[in-house]
């Protein structure tokens, strides 16, 4: 049995610090083999952010796999933003922007979805590129064979129950097709602050498909959700997945 922690929209920087302290030992107990966060760990990606989002992750003891999201991209530096736009990542987080992580039961791919800009007005909103889909590609098909298949990126690739009319990440519909063509079994995101678990539709050849989105763990930029977690646990291939709910006082499992 693989057991993973899923986090996604720390938020330092507009982090509830009640809600922290008491995440850190729920963790803790919960025993994760990984701890994979689907992006945003800080409010405006700010050194002393970072910094805090660091910190934490360091007391959780268990790997860290973690993913860019929009927020964690300098908004105030245009210059670092257009020509080195995960420096403070590479220098507070880890070296790379899409890290792997395997066991004999598990692979964890990152797909990193924050962009630096682009033609359009809203550049919160992420993109599949053609070069890092294809870069994802080649590593669902470089896997040993007989492992689930998971991977985590910060935006939504369907629209969670909660905003049917939600803005996804570009490029989702020709994502979700490359994901079950490679039998991914699970993608873990996030950005909405919204909790969703659905099966992905009209998958290629009745492909299995599920997506998971989390609500923000620490922030108090809620909308309409409670501050939650998930564990996972893939046992022979099979997830089981139950949420974390921040209760006011104290993290209750549902």
């Amino acid at each position: 049995m693989t057991v993973l922690a899923h986090l996604s929209d720390l938020h330092f920087g507009a982090e509830d610090p009640a809600v922290v302290d008491a995440l850190a030992a729920d963790i803790a107990a919960a025993k994760p083999d990984l701890v994979a966060v689907s992006g945003d760990l800080t409010q405006r990606a700010r050194h002393r952010e970072f910094h805090a989002a660091a910190q934490f992750l360091r007391k959780l003891r268990a790997p860290v796999l973690a993913v860019p999201g929009n927020h964690d991209v300098t908004p105030f530096d245009l210059v670092e933003r257009f020509t080195d736009p995960w420096a403070r990542w590479r220098r507070y987080v880890g070296p790379e922007t899409e890290p792997i992580w395997c066991d004999d039961q598990v692979a964890v791919l990152g797909l990193n979805t924050a962009v630096r800009g682009g033609f359009y007005l809203n550049w919160a909103r992420g993109r599949v590129g053609r070069e890092r889909l294809a870069r994802l590609e080649a590593r669902l098909a470089a896997l040993p064979p007989g492992r689930f298949r998971i991977v985590v990126a910060h935006h939504p690739f369907a629209p969670p129950a909660l905003s049917p009319a939600a803005r996804l990440v570009g490029g989702a519909a020709q994502a979700l097709q490359a994901l079950a063509r490679h039998q991914v079994g699970m993608l873990l995101s996030g950005h909405l602050h919204l909790p969703d678990i659905a099966p992905a539709r009209d998958m290629p050849g009745g492909a299995r498909l599920l997506l998971v989105q989390a609500a923000t763990a620490t922030s108090h930029r809620l909308r309409g959700a409670p501050n939650a977690w998930h564990r996972i646990t893939v046992t022979d291939g099979v997830p089981h997945i139950a949420a974390h709910v921040w209760t006011g006082r104290a993290w209750c499992e549902r």
